[in-house]
């Protein structure tokens, strides 16, 4: 293993540790749409839930975004370095993902989520 650079086995544990906490949050976001979805999806319904459950709500949908993204990008790379075995190609997929898909994804949908959140409950 090169220093700084997390080991498969810990990746791995992140891995399975995200795919629960998505189970749990995406559990917890279908049961904002209980017990009808059709009305759930409704522009009052929302405004209302997002008004009533303010913290709630939005913890919800950000820890969906970020724990989506990284393990999305944990499963990506993955991928990759079972693609490509070169010299530099754990630095350079490193690299990519961390600054395109985490860095980038994340900002732009912290954006927009606070946006839609924002103009919702004005």
């Amino acid at each position: 293993m090169v220093m700084g650079m997390v080991s498969a086995s810990t990746l791995r544990k992140w891995q399975y540790l995200l795919g629960i906490v998505l189970i749990v949050v995406v559990g917890i976001h279908l049961a904002f749409r209980w017990p009808s979805y059709e009305q759930s999806i409704t522009y009052s319904a929302a405004i209302s839930h997002i008004q009533a459950w303010d913290f709630a709500y939005a913890a919800v949908l950000y820890i969906l975004l970020y724990a989506a993204l990284t393990h999305g990008l944990i499963g990506l790379r993955t991928l990759l370095l079972e693609l490509w075995h070169w010299k530099y190609a754990r630095i350079t997929v490193d690299a990519v993902l961390i600054v395109i898909g985490g860095v980038a994804v994340a900002v732009i949908g912290t954006i927009a989520l606070t946006g839609t959140i924002l103009a919702l409950i004005h």
